[in-house]
C-alpha cells in the first residue's frame, strides 16, 4: 500500500507547480454524482488494462 495523505493536504498539493493526478476509483455512476474536479475516473476493476493512462512522471492519487 502507498502513503495516504489527507483530503487538506491533496487540496494543498493540487494548488502547487507540482500537483497529483487524481484517479477516481469509483464506478460510473457513483463518479457522476460528484467527484474531485479534474480526476481521472478509472474503475478499480479497469485499473491493470488501463495503466498506460496513468501519468509516470508525477505523485499518484487514487480514492
Amino acid at each position: 500500500m502507498g502513503n495516504l495523505i489527507s483530503p487538506d493536504t491533496l487540496h494543498q498539493r493540487r494548488q502547487s507547480d507540482d500537483a497529483p493526478v487524481v484517479i477516481d476509483v469509483r464506478g460510473p455512476e457513483e463518479y457522476a454524482e460528484g467527484h474531485v474536479h479534474g480526476a481521472l475516473q478509472i474503475p478499480a476493476d479497469e485499473l491493470s488494462s488501463r495503466l498506460d493512462e496513468i501519468p509516470r512522471d508525477q505523485m499518484v492519487v487514487t480514492y
